[in-house]
C-alpha cells in the first residue's frame, strides 16, 4: 500500500478471512519439557551464534546530554520493594511510528499519529500500516501487540487476533493465563507465555518463537513451536523448521517500535530485565555485590527517545554501573573509579 487510496479502498473486505487450506501438515514433534525450563522468564540459550548479528556497540556519544534525564536513588531492599506501574485494563495506542490507520465497527476509517497514544481501541477495529509505518498497542494484563510495515489485522478483542497481512508480534511473558490468539488463513497460533512472530505472506504462513511456547493448529491438527524455533507451513500444508537466537536480526523491527519503559521508581534490576527481554540479550554481572547494587537502585526520571539498546549507556552510569557487549551478554560492571576504591 504506497498512497492512501489503497490503503483504505477495500476496508471492508477484511471482515473475510479464515479460509480453509488445503491438505493438513506433519505435525512436528516436541522435543520435550526440558526445552522450556520456565514459559514466564525462559533462559535465553548462550553459545547459538549461526545468525546472531554483530550489535552496534553501547556508546555514550550523542546519548550524554539524555543522562539528565536519569536520577538513580539508592535503597535498602527492605526500605523500597520494586513495585510494577498499574496499566490500563482498555485496549489503547502505545507507540506509532508514521500513521496507524484504525476502522472501529460502524465508523469512518481514522488515521493516528504519534500524538493519539492513549487513544482507546474498540474491539471490533480493522488496522492497517502502510509500507513505512509501524505500531504498538497495549492490551490487558501487561500483553504487548506490534505491527510491522504493510500489516492488516481485525482486533477482535485483547486475546484475539485476525490477521489478514504482514507481520504481528507479541509480548505476553507477564500477561494473564489466557494465551493471546492469532487466527490466520492458514491456522491459529496461541501463546503459553511467550514472545512470537507471526507473518502472513502470500501463501505461506511463518511462526517464529522467541521465548515460552506456540500452539500452532490447522484442520483440527496441533503444532506446538518451542523457543528457538521458526515454522513455515504454506497452503499445502508443506511445514519447514529453522533455528532462532534471540538476539537475531528478525527481532529488530519489534525493539524498534518496543514502547518506552517507566523507569521512575522501578529498580535497575527491572530495568535490565526490560533490556535483556527486547534484545534477546542475557544479562550477567561482575560480582554479587554488582547483583545487589542494580537491585537496590531505584530510577527516576524517563527514558523517552531510547531505543531497548541504547538506553543502558545513558541509565547505567547515573548509578556507579556500566554495560559491556560480549557474545549475546549484557555484563554488568562497577564503573572504574568505583571498582578502584574497592
Amino acid at each position: 500500500m504506497s498512497n492512501d487510496e489503497s490503503r483504505t479502498n477495500d476496508a471492508g473486505g477484511m471482515v473475510e478471512r479464515l479460509l480453509h487450506a488445503a491438505g493438513p501438515g506433519p505435525e512436528i514433534p516436541e522435543d520435550g519439557a526440558g526445552r522450556i525450563k520456565a514459559l514466564i522468564r525462559p533462559a535465553w540459550r548462550d553459545g547459538v551464534s549461526a545468525r546472531s548479528r554483530q550489535r552496534h556497540r553501547l556508546l555514550m556519544g550523542g546519548l550524554a546530554a539524555a543522562a539528565a534525564l536519569i536520577i538513580a536513588v539508592f535503597y535498602l531492599p527492605s526500605l523500597r520493594p520494586d513495585t510494577p506501574v498499574a496499566v490500563s485494563q482498555a485496549m489503547v495506542v502505545a507507540l506509532i511510528d508514521g500513521t496507524l490507520e484504525i476502522t472501529p465497527p460502524g465508523s469512518n476509517v481514522a488515521f493516528l499519529t504519534n500524538e493519539n497514544i492513549g487513544a482507546e481501541i474498540p474491539r471490533g477495529s480493522l488496522i492497517r500500516t502502510g509500507t513505512r509505518d509501524r505500531a504498538a498497542l497495549q492490551l490487558t494484563d501487561h500483553r504487548s501487540l506490534r505491527l510491522d510495515v504493510e500489516t492488516a489485522l481485525r482486533l477482535d478483542s485483547e486475546a484475539s487476533i485476525s490477521l489478514d497481512a504482514g507481520a504481528i508480534y507479541v509480548d505476553a511473558q507477564n500477561g494473564s493465563d489466557t494465551g493471546v490468539e492469532v487466527r490466520t488463513a492458514l491456522g491459529t497460533a496461541t501463546d503459553i507465555g511467550t514472545q512470537f512472530e507471526v507473518r502472513l505472506g502470500d501463501g505461506t504462513l511463518d511462526v517464529t518463537v522467541r521465548a515460552g511456547l506456540v500452539s500452532l493448529s490447522r484442520d483440527g491438527e496441533e503444532i506446538r513451536i518451542t523457543h528457538g524455533v521458526a515454522l513455515s507451513i504454506d497452503a499445502d500444508g508443506t511445514v519447514g523448521t529453522d533455528a532462532v537466537t534471540p538476539d537475531d536480526p528478525m527481532w529488530a523491527w519489534a525493539q524498534e517500535i518496543a514502547p518506552t519503559f517507566e523507569i521512575e521508581g522501578r529498580s535497575v534490576l527491572a530495568f535490565l530485565d526490560w533490556v535483556s527481554s527486547e534484545t534477546g540479550l542475557s544479562i550477567g554481572f561482575a560480582s554479587n555485590d554488582v547483583e545487589q547494587l542494580a537491585a537496590t537502585t531505584i530510577l527516576h526520571g524517563s527514558i523517552e527517545g531510547l531505543s531497548p539498546i541504547e538506553a543502558p549507556a545513558v541509565v547505567l552510569p547515573s548509578c556507579r554501573l556500566i554495560a559491556t557487549e560480549t557474545q549475546g551478554s549484557l555484563q554488568i560492571h562497577l564503573m572504574e573509579s568505583d571498582e578502584e576504591g574497592h
